[in-house]
Protein backbone atom coordinates (compact mmCIF):
# COMPACT_ATOMS: atom_id res chain seq x y z
CA UNK A 1 0.00 0.00 0.00
CA UNK A 2 1.53 3.51 -0.71
CA UNK A 3 1.97 6.02 1.83
CA UNK A 4 -0.86 8.21 0.28
CA UNK A 5 -3.19 5.08 0.18
CA UNK A 6 -2.39 4.37 3.37
CA UNK A 7 -2.79 7.71 4.85
CA UNK A 8 -6.96 7.55 3.34
CA UNK A 9 -7.36 4.44 4.88
CA UNK A 10 -6.22 5.47 8.39
CA UNK A 11 -8.16 8.81 8.14
CA UNK A 12 -11.22 6.78 7.47
CA UNK A 13 -10.69 4.30 10.66
CA UNK A 14 -10.33 7.54 12.39
CA UNK A 15 -13.03 9.17 11.61
CA UNK A 16 -14.86 6.35 13.02
CA UNK A 17 -16.48 4.75 9.77
CA UNK A 18 -14.40 1.77 9.83
CA UNK A 19 -15.44 0.92 13.50
CA UNK A 20 -19.22 2.08 12.80
CA UNK A 21 -19.85 -0.16 9.85
CA UNK A 22 -16.89 -3.07 10.39
CA UNK A 23 -14.24 -2.95 7.66
CA UNK A 24 -14.29 -6.81 7.96
CA UNK A 25 -17.20 -6.44 5.63
CA UNK A 26 -20.17 -7.08 8.38
CA UNK A 27 -22.34 -5.21 6.36
CA UNK A 28 -24.67 -3.10 7.39
CA UNK A 29 -26.58 -2.84 10.73
CA UNK A 30 -29.63 -5.10 10.46
CA UNK A 31 -32.86 -2.76 11.23
CA UNK A 32 -36.08 -4.30 12.07
CA UNK A 33 -37.48 -3.78 8.41
CA UNK A 34 -34.34 -5.45 7.15
CA UNK A 35 -34.52 -8.42 9.61
CA UNK A 36 -38.17 -9.08 8.16
CA UNK A 37 -36.99 -8.95 5.15
CA UNK A 38 -34.70 -11.04 5.58
CA UNK A 39 -36.55 -13.26 7.43
CA UNK A 40 -39.07 -13.51 4.51
CA UNK A 41 -36.39 -14.42 1.83
CA UNK A 42 -34.75 -17.36 3.77
CA UNK A 43 -38.29 -18.77 4.53
CA UNK A 44 -38.91 -18.57 0.66
CA UNK A 45 -35.17 -19.78 -0.50
CA UNK A 46 -35.75 -22.39 2.11
CA UNK A 47 -39.02 -23.48 0.57
CA UNK A 48 -37.75 -23.42 -2.93
CA UNK A 49 -35.30 -25.95 -2.03
CA UNK A 50 -37.74 -28.32 -0.70
CA UNK A 51 -39.52 -28.53 -3.91
CA UNK A 52 -36.77 -28.91 -5.69
CA UNK A 53 -35.70 -31.71 -3.73
CA UNK A 54 -39.18 -32.92 -4.44
CA UNK A 55 -38.62 -32.70 -7.86
CA UNK A 56 -35.75 -34.61 -7.52
CA UNK A 57 -37.17 -37.25 -6.08
CA UNK A 58 -39.60 -37.68 -8.54
CA UNK A 59 -36.86 -38.18 -11.29
CA UNK A 60 -34.81 -40.44 -9.11
CA UNK A 61 -37.27 -42.65 -7.56
CA UNK A 62 -40.91 -41.68 -9.17
CA UNK A 63 -42.16 -40.52 -6.26
CA UNK A 64 -42.05 -37.13 -4.40
CA UNK A 65 -41.57 -36.59 -0.74
CA UNK A 66 -43.97 -37.47 1.57
CA UNK A 67 -45.42 -34.07 4.14
CA UNK A 68 -43.07 -35.30 6.71
CA UNK A 69 -40.06 -35.68 4.78
CA UNK A 70 -41.05 -32.13 3.63
CA UNK A 71 -41.80 -30.50 6.74
CA UNK A 72 -38.10 -32.20 7.84
CA UNK A 73 -36.69 -30.95 4.66
CA UNK A 74 -37.97 -26.86 5.34
CA UNK A 75 -36.40 -27.34 8.96
CA UNK A 76 -33.27 -28.41 7.64
CA UNK A 77 -32.65 -26.14 4.67
CA UNK A 78 -34.34 -23.14 6.76
CA UNK A 79 -31.66 -24.07 10.10
CA UNK A 80 -28.68 -24.02 7.35
CA UNK A 81 -29.53 -20.81 5.76
CA UNK A 82 -29.81 -18.97 8.66
CA UNK A 83 -26.37 -20.11 9.83
CA UNK A 84 -24.70 -19.60 6.07
CA UNK A 85 -26.65 -16.37 5.95
CA UNK A 86 -24.19 -14.42 8.62
CA UNK A 87 -20.67 -16.10 7.49
CA UNK A 88 -21.54 -15.20 3.30
CA UNK A 89 -22.20 -11.46 4.81
CA UNK A 90 -19.17 -10.94 6.66
CA UNK A 91 -17.28 -12.45 3.29
CA UNK A 92 -18.97 -11.25 0.41
CA UNK A 93 -16.44 -8.86 0.07
CA UNK A 94 -13.37 -11.40 0.83
CA UNK A 95 -10.58 -12.44 -1.00
CA UNK A 96 -9.67 -16.66 -1.76
CA UNK A 97 -11.54 -19.38 -0.64
CA UNK A 98 -14.11 -17.57 1.27
CA UNK A 99 -15.03 -15.19 -1.68
CA UNK A 100 -16.07 -18.24 -3.70
CA UNK A 101 -18.22 -20.16 -1.02
CA UNK A 102 -19.63 -16.57 0.20
CA UNK A 103 -20.73 -16.40 -3.28
CA UNK A 104 -21.91 -19.67 -4.18
CA UNK A 105 -24.07 -19.70 -1.51
CA UNK A 106 -25.75 -16.07 -2.33
CA UNK A 107 -26.30 -17.14 -6.50
CA UNK A 108 -27.77 -21.08 -5.44
CA UNK A 109 -29.74 -18.88 -2.42
CA UNK A 110 -31.23 -16.92 -5.35
CA UNK A 111 -31.79 -19.62 -7.81
CA UNK A 112 -33.25 -21.61 -5.76
CA UNK A 113 -35.72 -19.10 -4.72
CA UNK A 114 -36.10 -18.18 -8.29
CA UNK A 115 -36.36 -21.79 -9.28
CA UNK A 116 -38.95 -22.61 -6.62
CA UNK A 117 -41.76 -20.13 -7.48
CA UNK A 118 -41.75 -21.52 -10.88
CA UNK A 119 -42.01 -25.18 -9.58
CA UNK A 120 -44.46 -24.41 -7.42
CA UNK A 121 -46.48 -23.04 -10.21
CA UNK A 122 -45.80 -26.28 -11.93
CA UNK A 123 -47.39 -28.09 -9.26
CA UNK A 124 -50.44 -26.47 -9.01
CA UNK A 125 -51.02 -26.12 -12.84
CA UNK A 126 -50.19 -29.98 -13.63
CA UNK A 127 -51.42 -31.35 -9.95
CA UNK A 128 -54.36 -29.17 -10.55
CA UNK A 129 -54.74 -30.13 -14.13
CA UNK A 130 -54.40 -33.88 -13.46
CA UNK A 131 -57.11 -33.69 -10.75
CA UNK A 132 -59.79 -32.10 -13.25
CA UNK A 133 -59.05 -34.40 -15.70
CA UNK A 134 -58.38 -37.85 -13.99
CA UNK A 135 -55.10 -38.11 -15.96
CA UNK A 136 -53.23 -39.12 -12.90
CA UNK A 137 -50.68 -41.79 -14.66
CA UNK A 138 -49.53 -38.72 -16.49
CA UNK A 139 -49.14 -35.86 -13.98
CA UNK A 140 -45.65 -37.02 -12.62
CA UNK A 141 -44.30 -37.40 -15.97
CA UNK A 142 -45.71 -33.87 -16.92
CA UNK A 143 -43.90 -32.46 -13.32
CA UNK A 144 -40.27 -34.41 -14.20
CA UNK A 145 -40.32 -32.87 -17.68
CA UNK A 146 -41.73 -29.42 -16.74
CA UNK A 147 -40.16 -29.40 -13.81
CA UNK A 148 -36.79 -30.33 -15.54
CA UNK A 149 -37.34 -27.42 -17.78
CA UNK A 150 -38.06 -25.09 -14.90
CA UNK A 151 -34.64 -26.14 -13.18
CA UNK A 152 -32.62 -25.64 -15.92
CA UNK A 153 -34.18 -22.37 -16.68
CA UNK A 154 -33.51 -20.95 -13.21
CA UNK A 155 -30.49 -21.81 -12.49
CA UNK A 156 -29.24 -20.97 -16.23
CA UNK A 157 -30.63 -17.64 -15.33
CA UNK A 158 -28.83 -16.92 -12.20
CA UNK A 159 -25.39 -18.72 -14.24
CA UNK A 160 -25.94 -16.41 -17.17
CA UNK A 161 -26.84 -13.36 -15.24
CA UNK A 162 -23.13 -13.74 -12.90
CA UNK A 163 -21.51 -14.06 -16.14
CA UNK A 164 -22.90 -12.22 -19.55
CA UNK A 165 -25.14 -10.54 -17.57
CA UNK A 166 -22.97 -9.54 -15.28
CA UNK A 167 -20.47 -8.00 -18.43
CA UNK A 168 -23.20 -6.45 -20.03
CA UNK A 169 -22.86 -2.59 -20.07
CA UNK A 170 -25.77 -0.14 -22.38
CA UNK A 171 -25.84 3.44 -23.38
CA UNK A 172 -29.35 4.51 -22.74
CA UNK A 173 -30.12 8.12 -24.26
CA UNK A 174 -32.91 10.06 -23.05
CA UNK A 175 -34.75 13.49 -23.03
CA UNK A 176 -35.43 14.59 -19.80
CA UNK A 177 -38.05 18.10 -19.64
CA UNK A 178 -36.32 21.22 -17.50
CA UNK A 179 -38.44 24.22 -16.87
CA UNK A 180 -36.41 26.99 -18.14
CA UNK A 181 -34.19 25.70 -20.10
CA UNK A 182 -33.34 27.24 -23.03
CA UNK A 183 -31.33 26.36 -26.57
CA UNK A 184 -27.90 26.55 -25.48
CA UNK A 185 -29.43 24.19 -22.36
CA UNK A 186 -31.15 22.16 -25.07
CA UNK A 187 -28.04 21.29 -26.97
CA UNK A 188 -25.53 20.03 -23.93
CA UNK A 189 -24.67 16.76 -23.54
CA UNK A 190 -24.93 15.18 -20.29
CA UNK A 191 -23.70 11.93 -19.40
CA UNK A 192 -24.93 10.32 -15.94
CA UNK A 193 -22.93 7.51 -14.19
CA UNK A 194 -23.74 6.13 -10.58
CA UNK A 195 -23.23 3.52 -7.85
CA UNK A 196 -20.23 2.53 -9.11
CA UNK A 197 -19.19 0.67 -5.74
CA UNK A 198 -15.55 0.43 -6.66
CA UNK A 199 -13.87 -1.91 -4.82
CA UNK A 200 -13.85 -6.30 -5.21
CA UNK A 201 -16.51 -6.29 -7.18
CA UNK A 202 -14.95 -3.42 -9.34
CA UNK A 203 -11.39 -2.99 -9.83
CA UNK A 204 -9.13 -0.26 -11.48
CA UNK A 205 -8.92 -2.58 -15.02
CA UNK A 206 -12.86 -2.90 -15.34
CA UNK A 207 -13.23 1.12 -14.12
CA UNK A 208 -10.86 2.18 -16.49
CA UNK A 209 -12.91 0.80 -19.29
CA UNK A 210 -16.30 2.62 -17.52
CA UNK A 211 -14.65 5.80 -17.55
CA UNK A 212 -13.32 5.28 -21.26
CA UNK A 213 -16.88 4.48 -22.87
CA UNK A 214 -18.15 7.50 -21.02
CA UNK A 215 -15.19 9.86 -22.23
CA UNK A 216 -16.31 8.35 -26.04
CA UNK A 217 -19.48 10.08 -25.79
CA UNK A 218 -18.05 13.94 -25.86
CA UNK A 219 -20.12 14.54 -22.76
CA UNK A 220 -20.59 18.46 -22.05
CA UNK A 221 -20.97 17.73 -18.31
CA UNK A 222 -20.61 14.51 -16.60
CA UNK A 223 -22.35 14.09 -13.28
CA UNK A 224 -22.19 10.68 -10.91
CA UNK A 225 -24.88 10.53 -8.55
CA UNK A 226 -22.95 8.57 -5.76
CA UNK A 227 -21.97 5.22 -4.10
CA UNK A 228 -18.66 5.53 -6.56
CA UNK A 229 -16.50 3.54 -3.38
CA UNK A 230 -18.21 -0.06 -1.35
CA UNK A 231 -16.98 -0.15 2.23
CA UNK A 232 -12.96 -0.79 1.65
CA UNK A 233 -10.76 2.88 2.33
CA UNK A 234 -8.41 0.53 1.13
CA UNK A 235 -9.90 1.24 -2.80
CA UNK A 236 -10.03 4.79 -2.73
CA UNK A 237 -6.90 5.87 -4.20
CA UNK A 238 -7.04 3.46 -7.19
CA UNK A 239 -10.56 4.63 -7.62
CA UNK A 240 -10.08 8.47 -7.90
CA UNK A 241 -6.64 7.69 -10.14
CA UNK A 242 -9.18 6.61 -12.97
CA UNK A 243 -12.44 8.59 -11.81
CA UNK A 244 -10.21 11.63 -12.26
CA UNK A 245 -9.72 10.46 -16.10
CA UNK A 246 -13.44 11.56 -16.62
CA UNK A 247 -13.74 14.30 -19.18
CA UNK A 248 -16.62 16.41 -19.26
CA UNK A 249 -15.77 19.90 -21.09
CA UNK A 250 -18.00 21.80 -18.21
CA UNK A 251 -17.09 20.39 -15.68
CA UNK A 252 -17.69 16.50 -13.69
CA UNK A 253 -20.24 16.84 -10.81
CA UNK A 254 -20.52 13.99 -8.08
CA UNK A 255 -22.24 13.69 -4.86
CA UNK A 256 -22.03 11.46 -2.06
CA UNK A 257 -23.99 8.06 -1.69
CA UNK A 258 -24.86 5.73 1.40
CA UNK A 259 -21.75 3.50 0.73
CA UNK A 260 -19.54 6.09 0.61
CA UNK A 261 -20.54 7.14 4.29
CA UNK A 262 -19.97 3.35 4.74
CA UNK A 263 -16.42 3.76 3.00
CA UNK A 264 -15.66 6.69 5.42
CA UNK A 265 -16.74 10.39 4.16
CA UNK A 266 -12.97 11.57 5.13
CA UNK A 267 -11.51 9.09 2.72
CA UNK A 268 -13.80 9.56 -0.11
CA UNK A 269 -13.35 13.77 0.52
CA UNK A 270 -9.72 13.50 0.62
CA UNK A 271 -9.47 11.21 -2.31
CA UNK A 272 -11.60 13.05 -4.96
CA UNK A 273 -9.99 16.25 -3.84
CA UNK A 274 -6.18 15.09 -4.12
CA UNK A 275 -6.97 12.85 -6.98
CA UNK A 276 -8.88 14.37 -9.04
CA UNK A 277 -10.83 17.38 -10.91
CA UNK A 278 -14.03 16.29 -9.76
CA UNK A 279 -16.24 18.68 -8.11
CA UNK A 280 -18.04 17.69 -5.27
CA UNK A 281 -21.57 18.82 -4.30
CA UNK A 282 -22.30 18.48 -0.46
CA UNK A 283 -25.69 20.25 0.33
CA UNK A 284 -24.32 22.99 -2.38
CA UNK A 285 -25.11 24.43 -5.38
CA UNK A 286 -22.82 25.76 -8.48
CA UNK A 287 -23.92 28.16 -11.11
CA UNK A 288 -23.02 27.05 -14.47
CA UNK A 289 -22.71 29.33 -17.82
CA UNK A 290 -23.21 27.30 -21.16
CA UNK A 291 -23.36 29.28 -24.04
CA UNK A 292 -25.11 32.81 -22.91
CA UNK A 293 -27.46 30.68 -20.33
CA UNK A 294 -27.19 29.49 -17.09
CA UNK A 295 -27.63 26.10 -15.24
CA UNK A 296 -27.69 25.60 -11.65
CA UNK A 297 -26.35 22.26 -10.84
CA UNK A 298 -27.38 21.56 -7.34
CA UNK A 299 -25.95 18.08 -5.04
CA UNK A 300 -27.13 16.87 -1.42
CA UNK A 301 -25.15 14.41 1.07
CA UNK A 302 -26.86 10.97 1.34
CA UNK A 303 -26.52 10.95 5.61
CA UNK A 304 -26.41 6.88 5.20
CA UNK A 305 -28.78 6.07 7.02
CA UNK A 306 -32.76 5.26 6.28
CA UNK A 307 -31.53 4.12 3.06
CA UNK A 308 -34.82 1.80 2.71
CA UNK A 309 -37.05 5.33 3.17
CA UNK A 310 -39.27 5.15 0.15
CA UNK A 311 -39.95 9.15 1.12
CA UNK A 312 -37.28 11.43 2.78
CA UNK A 313 -37.07 15.13 3.70
CA UNK A 314 -34.17 17.19 3.58
CA UNK A 315 -33.46 20.18 5.41
CA UNK A 316 -30.27 20.97 2.90
CA UNK A 317 -32.98 21.10 0.07
CA UNK A 318 -35.18 23.36 1.89
CA UNK A 319 -32.48 25.84 2.33
CA UNK A 320 -31.09 25.51 -1.40
CA UNK A 321 -34.46 26.12 -3.09
CA UNK A 322 -34.26 29.82 -0.80
CA UNK A 323 -30.71 30.25 -2.28
CA UNK A 324 -31.14 29.52 -5.66
CA UNK A 325 -32.38 32.44 -8.15
CA UNK A 326 -36.30 31.30 -9.14
CA UNK A 327 -35.43 31.96 -12.79
CA UNK A 328 -32.05 29.95 -12.69
CA UNK A 329 -33.11 26.58 -14.58
CA UNK A 330 -32.19 23.67 -11.81
CA UNK A 331 -30.74 20.37 -12.25
CA UNK A 332 -30.80 18.17 -8.73
CA UNK A 333 -28.29 15.34 -8.23
CA UNK A 334 -29.66 13.28 -5.22
CA UNK A 335 -28.47 9.51 -4.39
CA UNK A 336 -31.29 8.32 -3.47
CA UNK A 337 -34.76 8.71 -5.05
CA UNK A 338 -36.01 8.79 -1.80
CA UNK A 339 -36.12 12.36 -2.31
CA UNK A 340 -37.75 13.52 -4.96
CA UNK A 341 -41.18 14.19 -3.71
CA UNK A 342 -39.74 16.66 -1.16
CA UNK A 343 -37.68 18.51 -4.37
CA UNK A 344 -40.70 18.54 -6.96
CA UNK A 345 -42.15 20.51 -4.35
CA UNK A 346 -39.93 22.85 -3.29
CA UNK A 347 -39.37 23.73 -7.01
CA UNK A 348 -36.39 21.14 -8.52
CA UNK A 349 -38.23 20.88 -11.61
CA UNK A 350 -35.04 17.50 -12.39
CA UNK A 351 -33.83 15.45 -10.50
CA UNK A 352 -31.23 12.81 -11.19
CA UNK A 353 -30.56 9.59 -9.16
CA UNK A 354 -29.30 5.88 -8.51
CA UNK A 355 -28.97 3.89 -5.56
CA UNK A 356 -31.71 1.53 -6.56
CA UNK A 357 -29.52 -0.76 -9.56
CA UNK A 358 -32.97 -1.14 -11.19
CA UNK A 359 -33.31 -4.23 -8.85
CA UNK A 360 -30.33 -6.33 -10.81
CA UNK A 361 -32.58 -8.82 -11.46
CA UNK A 362 -35.82 -8.39 -13.43
CA UNK A 363 -38.27 -9.83 -15.13
CA UNK A 364 -38.87 -9.73 -18.84
CA UNK A 365 -41.44 -7.27 -19.91
CA UNK A 366 -41.81 -5.69 -16.57
CA UNK A 367 -39.22 -4.54 -15.24
CA UNK A 368 -40.55 -2.69 -12.21
CA UNK A 369 -40.80 -5.96 -10.64
CA UNK A 370 -37.47 -6.55 -9.02
CA UNK A 371 -36.24 -6.62 -5.60
CA UNK A 372 -35.43 -2.64 -5.39
CA UNK A 373 -39.27 -2.42 -4.73
CA UNK A 374 -38.31 -3.53 -1.30
CA UNK A 375 -36.68 -0.17 -0.93
CA UNK A 376 -38.15 2.34 -3.15
CA UNK A 377 -41.14 2.26 -5.84
CA UNK A 378 -38.74 4.12 -8.35
CA UNK A 379 -36.94 1.69 -9.17
CA UNK A 380 -35.67 2.78 -12.27
CA UNK A 381 -36.34 4.85 -15.44
CA UNK A 382 -38.30 8.23 -15.84
CA UNK A 383 -40.76 9.03 -13.18
CA UNK A 384 -43.20 12.66 -13.04
CA UNK A 385 -44.97 14.20 -10.19
CA UNK A 386 -46.71 17.73 -10.80
CA UNK A 387 -44.44 19.56 -12.85
CA UNK A 388 -41.14 17.31 -11.16
CA UNK A 389 -39.36 14.53 -13.17
CA UNK A 390 -37.36 12.04 -11.72
CA UNK A 391 -34.49 9.69 -13.91
CA UNK A 392 -33.22 6.68 -12.25
CA UNK A 393 -30.42 5.08 -13.55
CA UNK A 394 -29.74 1.06 -13.00
CA UNK A 395 -26.07 2.14 -12.64
CA UNK A 396 -22.92 0.82 -13.07
CA UNK A 397 -21.63 -1.82 -10.28
CA UNK A 398 -23.20 -4.22 -7.78
CA UNK A 399 -24.22 -4.32 -4.04
CA UNK A 400 -24.23 -8.09 -2.67
CA UNK A 401 -25.20 -9.84 -5.32
CA UNK A 402 -22.90 -10.27 -8.33
CA UNK A 403 -25.35 -10.90 -11.13
CA UNK A 404 -27.77 -8.94 -13.23
CA UNK A 405 -30.49 -10.46 -15.27
CA UNK A 406 -32.74 -8.17 -17.58
CA UNK A 407 -30.95 -5.24 -16.10
CA UNK A 408 -27.84 -4.64 -17.67
CA UNK A 409 -25.12 -1.95 -16.15
CA UNK A 410 -26.00 1.58 -17.48
CA UNK A 411 -24.57 4.99 -18.83
CA UNK A 412 -27.01 7.09 -19.34
CA UNK A 413 -27.01 10.25 -22.00
CA UNK A 414 -29.34 12.70 -21.52
CA UNK A 415 -30.68 15.48 -23.33
CA UNK A 416 -32.70 18.43 -21.74
CA UNK A 417 -35.61 19.40 -23.17
CA UNK A 418 -37.55 22.81 -22.43
CA UNK A 419 -40.79 22.84 -20.74
CA UNK A 420 -42.83 25.80 -20.35
CA UNK A 421 -42.57 27.53 -16.54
Amino acid sequence: MSSRRHSIALRCLSSGGGKRWGLGYPGLPMTARMLRMLGLTIGLVSLGEVLILHWAALVLRGSGLSLGQALLGAVGFGALNVLAFPYSRRRIHARGLALVLSRTWILGSIAALFTGVLLAAVFVVVGGAGALLGGESGVDAALVWLGGAVVALGFGSVAWGASVGNYRVRVDSVSLPLRGASASLEALRIVQATDFHIGPLLRAERLRGFVKRINQLEPDLVVLTGDLFDFDPAYVEEGCRELGKLQGRLGVYAVLGNHDVYTGVDAVVEGLRSLTSIRLLRDEWERIDVDGAALAIVGIDDTGQGWTEREAESSALERLAREIPDDLPRLLLAHRPSYFTHASQLGFPLVLSGHTHGGQVALPFAHHLNPSRMISDRTRGIFRNGAGTLYVSRGLGMAGLPLRINCPREITLIQLVAEPS
